[in-house]
């Protein structure tokens, strides 16, 4: 029969709509400061963000946005995208935020998803996405984030807001929007590590239920006035979610619109911060880099790790470095509002993988045999599969994506690979399409990752299987050398020699390259390492 876990509410989430839950916790907090530019050092209070999303809202309204229109944001991180976005989810249209990196080949596939009526851009991204909109079947309205466009004419937000009267903000209420966990509030785009990403759809409960949970003392123990840290885009839902809870909360985020050592060491610092939502690669640089010894991380109460797997050797080397006690280990996916599991903060054990812990409150989880989809019993190595409040809606638009993902039964097939313990905790081993297949050996790259990342030389690494006549695939390393370090490929594959078994010997090779080919959320684009080894 095999196990499924399952974790209960302890009561019910709530039911109304994301942007009638802003509203609220906004009024609440009304004359404390919200958020914080690292970089500029602009801040906004709660009571500017409700005065402007809410004349905002009116303005959409009066233009003709009805509920379930699209309206996007395509622009880096800024205090003032937090404006169209509570506006959008105070009205039911859906927010459709966009990374301001995509190409435009890459823009051209992504708009034609939502196809939204209105996208907020940057003088960053305002030119591109003029030429692409020109060859577009439906009518797109651009505006303005910064107050000077380069297109004559063209709306800023700071115009609209100037020109609308005077609104009751402390009276405004959200449209009802009926059913919140049937109605879409955000379409986001997938990780897209196996192809083009594709507009995964949340609804409003998916969100409320992720925050209700994660704020809590057994997970992240967020309060009011605590200070957070977002170098994440804010277009991923890493980021849009800790955006939110700092709302819903009302705690003070500090962001960062990319990241700088020096100045991320800086904000820590100067503004106690006490939670830092990182991905590996920052854990990395606060593991390795010498600039950290300078600083004091005393006031870091939590330190959250999510979006790519956390090698255990880097954080133990944080925890020894900075004094903290521990670090969160999360696992999660867009697919899932966020996050479906957060390690305890004695979630210590002496196994060769780092455990992800148990899964949320409201989810079912099981592990299935990749061959005959049976589930199978604690110990067992399968792939991760979830029910519950968090699971999306589906692909937006794409009925056919969204039966690849959830099977009929209404399980979410993740498309990673791991097992549970017999506490109930999730221990992730890698992603199906990227297990190296090694005369008939299904080898995991992280696993080689994590090996090579504890060498002192070394800064970053990426493993992928390279195509060998004999073999099937070998693994092949891509490693960014510590700066002045003059490791060579034969230390590296004598060093994995020592510590793995001979399937994961680096056969395939090892290449020194500036960077690894990541996604914005720290996910190591594989498809682009294979493209890279076509090449070699």
């Amino acid at each position: 029969m095999g196990k499924i876990f399952e974790r209960r509410l302890k009561q019910p989430s709530p039911t109304i709509s994301v942007g009638q839950a802003m509203l609220n916790k906004l009024r609440e907090n009304i004359d404390d400061v919200l958020i914080i530019d690292g970089h500029s050092g602009n801040r906004m209070t709660n009571k500017e963000l409700l005065e402007k999303s809410v004349k905002f809202a009116n303005f959409l309204q009066r233009y003709g946005i009805k509920i379930g229109d699209r309206i996007s944001i395509a622009s880096e991180n800024r205090i003032d995208w937090l404006i169209p976005a509570c506006a959008t989810f105070y009205i039911g249209a859906i927010l459709a935020p966009y990374n301001p990196l995509y190409t435009e080949y890459e823009f051209q596939h992504i708009l034609n998803i939502a196809k939204p009526s209105i996208i907020l851009v940057s003088r960053r991204t305002e030119r591109l996405i003029t030429k692409v909109i020109s060859n577009l079947s439906w009518k797109i309205e651009l505006i303005e984030l910064d107050d000077e466009p380069f297109t004559t004419n063209m709306r800023t937000l700071k115009d609209i807001l100037n020109n609308e009267q005077a609104v009751d903000f402390l009276g405004y209420k959200a449209t009802d929007i009926g059913d919140s966990s049937r109605h879409p509030s955000a379409i986001l785009c997938s990780s897209g590590t196996t192809g083009f990403p594709k507009g995964v759809t949340w609804s409003h409960k998916n969100i409320l239920a992720f925050m209700v949970k994660i704020k809590e003392p057994e997970y992240l123990d967020i309060k009011q006035r605590d200070r957070l840290l977002i170098l994440l885009p804010f277009f991923h839902g890493y980021a849009l979610g800790m955006l939110l809870i700092s709302i819903y909360t009302g705690c003070i985020t500090v962001m960062m619109p990319a990241f700088e050592p020096k100045l991320f060491l800086d904000l820590i610092q100067r503004h106690q911060l006490t939670h830092l939502p990182l991905v590996p690669p920052i854990l990395t640089f606060l593991a390795k880099h010498p600039l950290v010894d300078k600083y004091d991380f005393r006031s870091v109460r939590e330190l959250i790790c999510g979006a790519a797997p956390l090698a255990k050797d880097i954080a133990a080397a944080v925890k020894t470095r900075l004094g903290v006690k521990s670090i969160r280990n999360g696992y999660g996916m867009t697919e899932l509002a966020v996050v479906s599991n957060l390690s305890a903060r004695d979630d210590e054990d002496s196994s060769e993988n780092t455990t992800v812990g148990v899964s949320l409150p409201g989810f079912l989880s099981k592990v299935v045999d990749l061959e005959t989809q049976e589930t199978l019993e604690t110990g067992q190595v399968g792939e991760i599969c979830f029910q519950g409040e968090q699971l999306m809606l589906g692909y937006w638009n794409n009925s056919e994506a969204t039966r690849q993902t959830i099977d009929h039964d209404g399980w979410l097939h993740t498309g990673d690979v791991g097992y549970f313990d017999d506490k109930g905790r999730i221990y992730v081993v890698d992603r199906i399409k990227e297990l190296i297949k090694y005369k008939g050996y299904q080898v995991s790259p992280s696993e080689i990752e994590t090996v090579l990342l504890s060498h002192p030389a070394v800064k970053d690494a990426a493993v992928t299987g390279r195509p060998d006549e004999r073999n099937g695939e070998i693994p092949m390393a891509f490693i960014v050398r510590q700066p002045g370090a003059t490791i060579t490929e034969q230390n590296l594959q004598d060093f994995v020699k020592k510590k793995l078994s001979p399937q994961k010997w680096l056969h395939g090779g090892v290449q020194f390259v500036d960077a690894i080919p990541k996604n914005p959320s720290g996910k190591i684009l594989r498809r682009e390492l294979r493209v890279m080894i076509a090449k070699l």
